[in-house]
């Protein structure tokens, strides 16, 4: 008696639904590789992070997120400590000569405009300046950012003029670009936590 002769074969369509599933066993093998692996690595080239110890310094000194700090270099200036705006904003966090003029007499120190491309000095300087908005608006970060984009006596007048909505944001900002720069940061701010969980955060004491 043939053995072989009595098993039973596959039909053409059972052939082609397991072809099929093992394609579908493929693409999920190669998608899971891409979320744990390669993803995560094309998100850290785009979301760089530099200077991560003068960050946790100075956030912890001046009581801020490192997250919401790096979020704020990423969006200023992809960490790039020579960068220059065109209205003349220096450095890592990109602060106006006459910003740091101020920041510098209220640390009771001499002041040097080319210090602004000092990381250090840039990074420090920045974390002051949003410890001192977040303390004139209320802890609000929205509003802190607002301030920090477009000066605090516009974010104080738009305060004033159009409140808050219901996400505790400005609810109307003129300026298209402070609009836009207010979630860009906090996208960013977003992505560091997710891509940086272990560099952002605050040593124990």
């Amino acid at each position: 008696m043939n053995e072989a002769a009595d098993k039973p074969r596959m039909s053409k369509k059972q052939k082609t639904t397991l072809i099929v599933l093992a394609m579908v066993a493929v693409c999920l093998v190669v998608a899971s590789v891409a979320v744990f692996w390669v993803l995560p690595g094309i998100m850290r080239s785009r979301f760089m992070l530099n200077y991560v110890d003068l960050i946790k310094q100075y956030s912890a000194e001046y009581d801020l997120e490192p997250s919401f700090v790096a979020g704020v270099i990423h969006t200023e200036s992809k960490f790039k400590p020579d960068a220059v705006s065109r209205v003349g904003a220096r450095g890592l966090m990109q602060i106006m000569p006459a910003t740091g003029e101020e920041i510098a007499n209220a640390l009771g120190e001499p002041f040097d405009v080319d210090r602004l491309f000092d990381p250090e000095t840039s990074i420090r300087y920045g974390c002051f300046y949003l410890r001192q908005q977040m303390d004139r608006f209320g802890q609000n970060k929205a509003v802190t950012l607002a301030a920090y984009n477009a000066g605090p006596h516009r974010a104080a007048q738009w305060l004033s003029e159009y409140g808050l909505d219901s996400k505790g944001r400005i609810a109307y900002i003129p300026f298209e670009e402070t609009r836009n720069y207010v979630d860009r940061v906090f996208r960013a701010q977003e992505n560091y936590e997710t891509l940086y969980p272990e560099e952002l955060t605050h040593s124990e004491e």
